[in-house]
């Protein structure tokens, strides 16, 4: 892709349809992937975690692992491929085979690849954007992900109660409609050699793109205490139908924010000292803020999540796109597919460790009725800390960057 593409609707509508629709795909099987195995295929409950686990793990990683591939078949090519890859292994997944627990794991595994495969591709070739469009591109990019992860679930859970062998097949047919999209994003099915061996060359992450990366980490292990350890925080105090309409006011506050927050990001950015400092230390106050709220979930009630879930929105609207595009900017000579790949293993790890740690303290001390939760509200006082500490190092390091980095060069394209 050229540097100086711009970004008409066609290319938009493309981007968020192709990662709409392959959010969807995902968030309709995973989430139901262990009921649906151990229900309808008989596996254990340990053997239908592993495959979940597996497929997980292998999305996480993938981008890694499939970074050669990627710089040889090109990033147009790879998204096409690895929606390919998931629409087959999504249909074999529901052919009614009856596969030994490894079986399906080896299918869970490589849908996983397969989708890490698009999404690192998709994600690098977003990168070569000039800094505005890509911090725009992103925005459209994070509420895609939302659309399809409100979506997802909705629709897998009236398919498992209407026909649960129908599941696997509902995400192929959804990462075939990814897959009739991936046309009209831009660039060439087969890039020029040049800009291949350009990119292999680039695999080795240099200190300041490492520094920015592991800075990072601190706002996904807080993010995961919101998403991951705040149901089991709350389970008894608050019904799992109420928690699932929060969530859905979340997905719902990022389609309505996200555009109108990336467009006043654009505007601080374009500042010249300060912009993005400034904006990664409002958004993980507000993140802080967030967790805060959380903690006082069992003693106030729905009240405080739902008032933590506006503030975390918030929050999302502006680090989410914003981390994204500055993993294009802090690359350096690292290539920008395995810039991506690589800061996504990074934050992945990151929000897995944090949210294992926190569901060890709050189910531990599930039981504990002191004042604001006690022990149990731990990882969300912990978040806090860590959201506050986070965003006072990523604005330090941004402000002390000496060349102002790729976003603040670009000053003039926020304008």
């Amino acid at each position: 892709m050229s540097p100086d593409t711009d970004l008409g609707a066609r290319y938009l509508t493309a981007l968020v349809v192709a990662r709409a629709t392959s959010s969807a795909g995902f968030f309709a099987v995973v989430p139901f992937l262990g009921l649906w195995l151990v229900d309808d295929k008989g596996l254990s409950g340990s053997a239908a975690g592993l495959v979940v686990g597996g497929a997980i793990l292998a999305n996480r990683a993938g981008g890694v692992i499939l970074v050669p591939l990627i710089h040889a078949v090109g990033q147009k090519t790879s998204i096409a491929a690895g929606y390919v890859g998931a629409a087959l292994a999504f249909g074999t997944l529901g052919m009614g085979l009856g596969l030994p627990a490894y079986g399906w794991a080896a299918l869970a595994a490589l849908a996983g690849l397969a989708l890490a495969m698009a999404t690192t591709a998709m994600k690098a070739q977003i990168s070569a954007l000039p800094p505005d469009q890509r911090l725009r591109c992103f925005g459209y990019l994070s509420m895609a992900v939302n659309a399809g992860a409100a979506a997802g679930p909705f629709l897998g859970g009236l398919i498992l109660e209407w026909r649960a062998d129908a599941l696997p097949l509902t995400a192929a047919i959804l990462y075939v409609v990814a897959l009739v999209a991936v046309p009209a994003l831009p660039g060439a099915w087969r890039e020029p050699a040049r800009a291949r061996r350009s990119e292999k060359a680039r695999l080795l992450p240099e200190r300041p793109f490492v520094v920015f990366a592991l800075l990072v980490c601190g706002t996904w292990i807080a993010y995961a205490q919101l998403f991951t350890v705040l149901p089991a925080y709350v389970d008894g105090v608050i019904g799992t139908g109420d928690l699932g309409l929060v969530f859905t006011v979340n997905a719902v506050l990022v389609l309505a924010l996200q555009i109108p927050a990336s467009a006043l990001a654009r505007k601080v950015l374009a500042r010249p000292r300060g912009g993005f400092g400034t904006l990664c230390l409002a958004a993980n106050v507000l993140l802080a803020g967030a967790a805060a709220l959380c903690a006082f979930g069992r003693s106030v009630g729905l009240g405080a999540v739902v008032a933590a879930i506006i503030v975390f929105t918030l929050s999302e609207v502006i680090w989410g796109p914003l981390y994204d595009s500055e993993v294009g900017g802090r690359r350096g000579r690292l290539s920008s597919t395995a810039a991506y790949a690589v800061s996504g293993l990074v934050w992945g790890a990151a929000e897995s460790a944090g949210a294992w740690v926190g569901m060890i303290l709050a189910v531990r001390h599930g039981g504990d009725e002191e004042l604001f939760s006690g022990l149990a509200a731990m990882p969300f006082w912990g978040a806090a800390a860590l959201a506050l500490c986070t965003g006072l190092a990523l604005s330090w390091n941004g402000q002390d960057r000496s060349d102002g980095g790729a976003l603040q060069r670009a000053g003039k394209g926020y304008s």
